[in-house]
C-alpha cells in the first residue's frame, strides 16, 4: 500500500509493471520491516486532510466580517499553529494514559534527575516552587519605585524655561525636562510615567555651592565611580551638579518693566524689616529670552552687588539678599549662563546694625569673564574693565571647577606601567610633578589633555562635560513628606533643585538563568523599556560593570575583556525581545506561536514588563485587566509555557504600619490573584526603615502558590549591577 500510494502520486505506477508487479513482490517477501514507513505514510496524509480541513475553517473565517480582523487572524493563525505541533490538541483522556506519565516524572524526581518544574536559577526559591511549571501564570508585584523619590517640592526645570515643583508635574502628567545623557551633555526628554510614592522618611542633602535637594535615604547621586544611594554617600564626598543649563524661554517683556522689576527687587535690602525676606523673581521671568535675563541680573547686581578686584590679583563678583528664595533664583539664573555661583547665609553690616543675608560669591575665573561678557553690570563698567584685564594677563587662574581625585585611579589603569613622567611628555606637560597624580583634582583643560594622549573617547567627553563636581557638606534627617518620582526612558535621571538625580531586575535575571541555564528559548515583552536598555542590563549582570559606566562608555583597559566575553555568552542565549508599546496579548500569541515554530522546541519562559501598561478592552479598568490576565493564562495552557508577568502594587501598602505587600495590594487586581498559579511580591524593608540591619537584601514573599507552600525566600541586590543573587549561595547559576 505504502509503495502503491507513492508511485500513483508521482505517475510511475503503471510504468514498474502496476499492482500487479506489486504483488508479486508482496508474495516474496514476508516482513513487517517497513511497518514505519506505513505508519508515516499514514499520519502524512492524516495532516494533510487536517490541512485541507483548516484551509476551509481559515476561508470561512475571512466572510466572517462582523468579527474584528485581529480576533480572525489570531484564530486563523491558532487554526494552522495547531496542525504543526508534536502533540495534536485531543480530546478526553483516559485515566490510565495519564497516570503512566505521572508516574514517570515522580520516579525521575525522587532520582533528583529533574525538577517538577524549570529552574529559575534563585536556589531557594527553586527548593520551595519546584521550578515554575509549565502553563503558570506567575505575577511578581512590587512599588513602582520603590522609594528613588524627590519631596514634594522639588523644583525642576522645564523646556520653556518655566520651574514646576515635581508635584506640579505629577499632576499635570505632562512636561520636558534635562536629563543627563552618556555623553555627560544635557538633554531634553519626556517623562514616560509619572509616581506617586506617598509619604516617606526624607533627607536634606546640602552642597558646598550651597544647593540642597531633599529625597528619600534609597536615592542614588552621580558620583564619579557611578550612581550610588544617598545612604552610602557622606560628607565630603562629591556628586554632579550642572555646570550649565543652557535653558531659555522665548517670552519677552519690554526693557522698562524689566528694569522696573529689578528696581523692585533691589530695594528689599534697605526694607529688611518688611516683607522682603519673602520677595521672590516672578514665575514669567523664567519663560523670557536670554537677552531679557541677562537684563534683570545686570541691574540686580548694580544695587545690591559688587565687583572686586584685590591687590593680589584676586577678583570676585557678588550679590547679596535678605530673601533666601530671591538668592537662590539669582543662583540658578546665573546658572544657565554657566556661571557657577556659591551661596552662604552670612551677617551684613547695614547702617548701624548688623543683618543676616544670602550672599552669591562668584570665583572662578572662567564664569566671571563669562559674567562680564554675558550679563556686566550697569554702572560698575570700569572695575569689571580691570578685572578682565587682570584674569587676561594672571598665568595661575583661580579654578574651582576640577574633576573629583578618584579620576587618577582610571588614569593608572589606563596608562598601565607607564610612568607619570613619560606621560606627562606625551601630553605635553613640563615636568612629570605639575601631575600631581592622586594628590588632588584634575582640571578639565589638564584632563583634555591626558585624554588625547590616551586616546581615550569617554575621558574627552568628561573632560568637556556639562557637570560640575560638588562636595556634599551635610545630610540631614527632615521629617516624613509627600514623595514623588519621574521615569526617565533610557537615561533614568534629571535634574533637581539643580543637581543630578536617579530613578525590573528580577524578572529579568530570571529569564537570563533560563535561557543560560536550560537552553530553552525565552520571550521578553517589555512595553516600558526599549530592547537597549534591557540588552543593557544583561550585559552589565553578565560582565560585572556598572551600569551606569557602561552607558556612558567609561570603561578601563581591563574591562573590555570581561565585556567581550559577555557579549559572546550573551549572543548565544536564546533571549528575544519585542519592545512594542501598548502590545495585546493577542500580538504576544502570535509572537510567541512563531517563535516556538522557528525554534523548533518548547519555550522556557514569557516574560511581560508589565502588566498595567497592557491593552486589552472592557467597560473599565478592573474589567479590562481581569480579561488580560484570563488571555495570558489560556496563553501559557495553549505553548504550555509558563509566564511571569510584572505587575505594579497599589500606595495602600504606604498607608499601613506594616509595609510587606499582601494580595490586596495589587493594583487593579481584579482577577489577577485569581488567574495567577503564582504570586511573588518584592520587599525591600531598607525604603521604609533606614535603620534596618537587612540592608541591600531583598524579600521574595510568595503570598499565593496553587501547587506548592508559601513563604519568604531572602536575596541579595546588588544595585552596582541591578541584578538579584541568591543570599545563601550568591554564585548558584
Amino acid at each position: 500500500m505504502t509503495l502503491t500510494s507513492w508511485l500513483a502520486d508521482r505517475d510511475l505506477l503503471e510504468r514498474v509493471g502496476g499492482q500487479m508487479k506489486l504483488a508479486q513482490l508482496v508474495d516474496r517477501t514476508v516482513s513487517a520491516v517497513n511497518i514505519d514507513q506505513y505508519a508515516a505514510l499514514v499520519i502524512d496524509k492524516y495532516v494533510r486532510r487536517k490541512l485541507i480541513t483548516a484551509g476551509h475553517e481559515v476561508i470561512q473565517l475571512g466572510y466572517e466580517t462582523a468579527t474584528e480582523l485581529e480576533t480572525v487572524l489570531d484564530r486563523a493563525e491558532q487554526i494552522i499553529f495547531n496542525l504543526t505541533q508534536t502533540r495534536p490538541q485531543q480530546g478526553l483522556i483516559p485515566i490510565a494514559d495519564t497516570l503512566i506519565q505521572t508516574f514517570a516524572d515522580i520516579e525521575s524526581h525522587n532520582q533528583g534527575t529533574a525538577l517538577p518544574g524549570i529552574e529559575c536559577g534563585f536556589y531557594d526559591l527553586d527548593a520551595m516552587t519546584g521550578g515554575f511549571q509549565r502553563s503558570d501564570l506567575v505575577i511578581v508585584a512590587g512599588r513602582p519605585s520603590m522609594g528613588k523619590c524627590c519631596a514634594y517640592d522639588t523644583t525642576i526645570l522645564l523646556a520653556d524655561g518655566s520651574l514646576s515643583t515635581i508635584q506640579e508635574i505629577y499632576q499635570s502628567q505632562n512636561c520636558q525636562l534635562l536629563t543627563l545623557g552618556s555623553n555627560w551633555q544635557f538633554q531634553l526628554a519626556q517623562p514616560s510615567a509619572f509616581v506617586d510614592d506617598g509619604i516617606k522618611p526624607v533627607f536634606r542633602v546640602t552642597t558646598k555651592l550651597g544647593r540642597f535637594v531633599e529625597t528619600t535615604l534609597t536615592h542614588p547621586y552621580l558620583t564619579l565611580k557611578g550612581w550610588r544611594p544617598l545612604s552610602e554617600l557622606k560628607p565630603g564626598q562629591k556628586i554632579a551638579v550642572p555646570r550649565q543649563l543652557g535653558v531659555f524661554g522665548t517670552e519677552t517683556l519690554p526693557e522698562y518693566q524689566v528694569k522696573l522689576l529689578a528696581y523692585f527687587l533691589e530695594e528689599e535690602f534697605s526694607n529688611a524689616d518688611s516683607d522682603a525676606h519673602q520677595k521672590a523673581i516672578p514665575d514669567i521671568i523664567f519663560r523670557l529670552d536670554k537677552p531679557s535675563i541677562a537684563l534683570l541680573i545686570n541691574r540686580l547686581f548694580a544695587t545690591d552687588g559688587w565687583a572686586t578686584l584685590l591687590s593680589s590679583g584676586q577678583s570676585q563678583l557678588g550679590y547679596c539678599s535678605v530673601s533666601e528664595t530671591l538668592a537662590r533664583q539669582v543662583q540658578h539664573l546665573l546658572l544657565r549662563f554657566g556661571i557657577i555661583a556659591s551661596l552662604r547665609k552670612k551677617s551684613v553690616k547695614y547702617q548701624q546694625s548688623y543683618r543676616l543675608a544670602w550672599q552669591l560669591n562668584i570665583t572662578d575665573s572662567q564664569s566671571i569673564q563669562k559674567f562680564i561678557s554675558e550679563i556686566g553690570i550697569w554702572g560698575k563698567e570700569e572695575a569689571l574693565t580691570k578685572i578682565k584685564n587682570a584674569l587676561a594677563g594672571k598665568r595661575y587662574q583661580t579654578n574651582r571647577d576640577l574633576i573629583p581625585q578618584e579620576i587618577w585611579e582610571y588614569l593608572a589603569i589606563l596608562k598601565q606601567d607607564e610612568p607619570w613622567s613619560v606621560l606627562a611628555r606625551r601630553a605635553g606637560i613640563l615636568g612629570s610633578s605639575n601631575l600631581h597624580a592622586g594628590k588632588r583634582g584634575l582640571s578639565r583643560q589638564r584632563l583634555a589633555t591626558l585624554a588625547v594622549a590616551l586616546d581615550d573617547i569617554s575621558l574627552q567627553q568628561l573632560a568637556n562635560s556639562e557637570v560640575y563636581w560638588d562636595e556634599i557638606v551635610s545630610i540631614e534627617y527632615v521629617g516624613e513628606k509627600q514623595v514623588y518620582d519621574l521615569t526617565i526612558p533610557e537615561t533614568h535621571n534629571f535634574v533637581a533643585n539643580d543637581i543630578c538625580v536617579h530613578n525590573t531586575s528580577f524578572a529579568l535575571n530570571i529569564a537570563n538563568s533560563i535561557a543560560e541555564g536550560q537552553g530553552l528559548p525565552v520571550a521578553i515583552f517589555s512595553l516600558e523599556m526599549s530592547k537597549e536598555q534591557l540588552v543593557q542590563r544583561l550585559l552589565s549582570s553578565e560582565a560585572r560593570i556598572e551600569s551606569n559606566r557602561l552607558r556612558s562608555g567609561r570603561l578601563s583597559q581591563l574591562e573590555w575583556e570581561p565585556l567581550s566575553h559577555a557579549l559572546g555568552t550573551l549572543s548565544q542565549l536564546p533571549i528575544f525581545i519585542d519592545d512594542t508599546a501598548n502590545i495585546t496579548v493577542g500580538q504576544m500569541r502570535s509572537q510567541a506561536r512563531r517563535l516556538q515554530a522557528e525554534q523548533g522546541t518548547m519555550l522556557g519562559l514569557i516574560l511581560i514588563d508589565y502588566l498595567q501598561l497592557m491593552e486589552g478592552g472592557g467597560d473599565n479598568r478592573v474589567q479590562e485587566l481581569s480579561k488580560i490576565t484570563r488571555q495570558l493564562k489560556g496563553l501559557a495552557r495553549e505553548l504550555s509555557v509558563p509566564i511571569i508577568a510584572l505587575s505594579q502594587l497599589s500606595r495602600g501598602v504606604e498607608a499601613r504600619t506594616n509595609k510587606r505587600p499582601m494580595m490586596s495590594d495589587l493594583r487593579e487586581s481584579g482577577s489577577i490573584e485569581q488567574d495567577a498559579d503564582l504570586v511573588i511580591m518584592l520587599y525591600r524593608d531598607e525604603y521604609y526603615n533606614p535603620d534596618t540591619p537587612d540592608r541591600g537584601i531583598a524579600e521574595a514573599i510568595i503570598t499565593k502558590h496553587r501547587n506548592g507552600p508559601t513563604g519568604i525566600v531572602k536575596l541579595l541586590f546588588d544595585s552596582e549591577y541591578t541584578q538579584f543573587r541568591n543570599l545563601a549561595k550568591p554564585n548558584y547559576h
